[in-house]
Formats: C-alpha cells, sequence, structure tokens
C-alpha cells in the first residue's frame, strides 16, 4: 500500500498512462478531469487503476463519484480513503 505522500505521484501518473495523446507534463491539480479529456471510461479505468496501485478503494468506503471534478478531489479522495484503511492505523 502506498503512503499518502504517494498519492498525488500515482493519480499524475496512472492519468497521464491513460491519456498518452494529451500533454500533461505538470499538473497543478485544478484542473477539471473532463478539461483533460477524461470521459467515463477512462475515468473508470482510471480508478481501477488506482485502487490497484494504492491498495485502497474509496468508492466502497462511501465517497462518491460525483464529488470528484478535479485532479485535486481525486487525490483528497484517495488520501481520505488511505487514512482511513484498517491497513494503514499504527499497531
Amino acid at each position: 500500500m502506498l503512503e499518502q505522500t504517494s498519492v498525488r505521484a500515482a493519480v499524475e501518473n496512472e492519468i497521464k498512462q491513460l491519456l498518452p495523446d494529451q500533454e500533461l507534463s505538470s499538473l497543478s491539480g485544478r484542473e477539471e478531469l473532463y478539461e483533460l479529456g477524461m470521459n467515463s471510461l477512462t475515468l473508470a479505468r482510471l480508478i481501477i487503476q488506482l485502487e490497484a496501485v494504492i491498495g485502497v478503494d474509496p468508492f466502497s468506503q462511501g465517497a462518491t463519484i460525483a464529488d470528484v471534478r478535479s485532479v485535486a478531489d481525486l487525490v483528497a479522495t484517495y488520501e481520505r480513503a488511505l487514512a482511513a484503511s484498517p491497513d494503514n492505523t499504527p499497531a
């Protein structure tokens, strides 16, 4: 499972892999997902990839996809899920 500090890097990396034709050298986080060229199918693929990379599924923990509009929203959603994950609590 990733550390919270790596969530942003993972999200950005997966977005860049899913949208190779876009020039996404650096993302500020403020970009709306639709502005990047992401549609519902690529968003679904992104969520599947992020679950595999990050190790949590925030949308099975109560987060709603309707609240995710920007890259920063997506990062924050995964960071919250990672922090709340039972695997992330100190022993």
